[in-house]
């Protein structure tokens, strides 16, 4: 599938269907990979897919949305959600995007997999064999096991491949999926606490906040042109502002509490919050909190699934539960 994403990618750039490619490159080690920005195909020999091609790159299309040319970008299963956010947000146009879409048998987990084949080992091939994922190395051959070794959001996997692609690379693969898996069972868990245990648990958390914004950089639907967090008000009117930029706790979860209000019913639970997060700040659970009970209020899938969705924050119906009326 590699050979099939470097062979599309020079053919793009040299015919001009597309002015740049969005996909992976080899990272600082083995189990890393980084964005890559091609633009013409010797730069295209570099990409590379593997079960460590984990950062979703659509959000990268908004450092182009002023031009006018066509870009492709990679895009695994759970990807394709954040092309549609973006498209029904009105931030991206389609027709300026060239979707590849590439099946995906699930993304490793680095820190385990580092384990397992060594900090300095070199990556020479993979193989997905189904259940289990073959690592080549310069230092031998390692099998891991996808229960064991995949991310934990991959094992609850809704799509593992894009429905609507404008080319799909290489043959099809099993969803690494398993049955059973609870999305929402570390959401169920916080849930069945009492308020003063949560509250506690959440104050641990925000406690350690840096305010990086790296959360908010990742995000999909965090796509406005300029944020309210970060606009330039003169000097008498900061205190005006929604927070200021002291990192104390209640300043912390007035910024998490409001974004996760502004992405509710628009998540995609692609899980890059948390990927990104410095100081490991278990945002999935947040987040997953807020479609956990879109779901059982309002009956809808995962946010992003189609581009003709309408968010559900952002739809009526008289059928809605008015239960807290």
């Amino acid at each position: 599938m590699q050979d099939d994403l470097r062979r599309e990618a020079a053919r793009l750039l040299e015919s001009g269907d597309a002015a740049m490619v969005i996909a992976w490159e080899e990272g600082s080690d083995a189990a890393r990979t980084a964005p890559a920005f091609a633009v013409s195909p010797a730069e295209a020999a570099g990409l590379v897919w593997n079960p460590f091609c984990v950062p979703n790159l659509v959000k990268y299309l908004l450092d182009y949305r002023y031009e006018d040319t066509k870009i492709a970008v990679a895009v695994k299963g759970c990807d394709e959600r954040a092309v549609n956010r973006l498209v029904q947000d009105r931030q991206f146009p389609r027709e300026r995007i060239v979707v590849l879409g590439l099946p995906c048998g699930g993304m490793l987990d680095r820190g385990k997999t580092l384990a397992a084949l060594g900090p300095r080992a070199r990556l020479n091939g993979v193989e997905d064999r189904g259940e289990a994922f073959v690592l080549v190395s310069d230092q031998g051959e390692v099998t891991l096991p996808k229960e064991e070794y995949l991310l934990e959001k991959c094992l609850t996997c809704v799509r593992n491949a894009p429905a609507r692609a404008d080319v799909t690379l290489g043959p099809g693969v099993s969803n690494p999926a398993r049955p059973g898996c609870d999305p929402f069972a570390p959401v169920r868990e916080l849930e069945a606490l009492s308020p003063a245990e949560k509250s506690a648990y959440w104050d641990g958390q925000f406690s350690r906040c840096l305010r990086c914004y790296a959360c908010r950089n990742v995000c999909p639907a965090c796509n406005c042109k300029e944020c309210s967090f970060e606009q330039a008000v003169p000097g008498w009117q900061q205190g005006a502002g929604w927070i200021s930029k002291n990192t104390s706790l209640a300043e912390n979860y007035t910024f998490h509490l409001i974004r996760m209000f502004d992405v509710a019913g628009r998540c995609i639970d692609c899980g890059e919050c948390e990927r990104v997060c410095p100081v490991g700040i278990p945002l999935s659970k947040l987040y997953r909190k807020v479609l956990k009970d879109a779901a059982e209020l309002f009956a809808v899938p995962t946010p992003g699934l189609t581009a003709a969705e309408i968010p559900v924050l952002g739809s009526y119906s008289p059928e809605d539960k008015e239960e807290f009326m």
